[in-house]
């Protein structure tokens, strides 16, 4: 599933957000939590100013309701004035 979700995030970052004009970037981090969780944030910049879309397609309810039914973790979307930032968090296996 997380693999399904990076897919998504790359594919829009290229069509639309930081990998759209050849200059923004994306930065991954990760880190381990209390309670053996593990956080993981997408953070998008230098690309086109990010328009949340008016309703929620496959992307969307992939990573914010699939990923946190699947694996019993959480995901947010959201569309700052830098770029995209995705937070996934779920049990570390």
């Amino acid at each position: 599933m997380l693999s399904m979700v990076l897919h998504e995030l790359a594919t829009n970052a290229a069509k639309y957000g930081a990998l759209a004009n050849g200059s923004g970037r994306i930065m991954v981090e990760w880190e381990l939590l209390a309670g053996n969780r593990l956080r993981l944030t997408w953070k998008e910049s230098g690309g086109p100013p990010p328009q949340p879309a008016e309703r929620k397609g496959f992307g969307s309810l992939l990573i914010e309701q699939a990923f946190a039914a699947q694996v019993g973790g959480s995901a947010s979307l959201e569309y700052t004035a830098d770029g995209v930032v995705c937070t996934l968090e779920c049990q570390h296996l």
